[in-house]
């Protein structure tokens, strides 16, 4: 099964902290399929006002799915709360030279996906619409 890291900013909410196009579709779609985690600067370890937080922008269908996605513990780089042992995608707006690296060094650049909503507000959908999986990932 694969992973699904999710980010926050600039992912599921756009510009002014109101969801992207399409984030209560996604969400559903991800939780509802795949193991999924935050990989966030939000939620860096058992944050528990997170869900407090992002049910302001929400609606409460989608906080329920909300709800179950799972925090990850990291300190410095968002890498290390991956598990590289397993398969995953990693849905975020930034990546640090030194993630970038650590993804080289793993062979899983390709697993992480780059959302980037000021170029294309309608990505997330878009995802929905043909799903982004490396297959030679999956065959593991």
């Amino acid at each position: 099964m694969t992973n699904i890291y999710l980010d926050i900013d600039g992912v599921l909410l756009a510009k002014d902290n109101n969801p992207a196009k399409y984030a209560d579709e996604f969400i559903k779609y991800v939780v509802s399929n795949y193991p999924t985690y935050w990989l966030t600067t939000r939620c860096k370890d058992e944050n528990h006002y997170l869900n407090e937080i992002l049910g302001r922008f929400f609606p409460s269908e989608t906080m329920e799915y909300i709800r179950q996605i799972k925090p990850t513990i990291w300190s410095d780089w968002k890498t290390d709360a991956i598990d590289f042992s397993s398969s995953f995608l990693w849905f975020d707006d930034n990546l640090f030279e030194k993630e970038r690296k650590e993804l080289l060094e793993h062979d899983t650049l390709e697993n992480w996906i780059e959302v980037d909503l000021r170029k294309n507000e309608n990505m997330l959908g878009e995802f929905l619409a043909s799903f982004p999986i490396p297959i030679e990932k999956l065959r593991n």
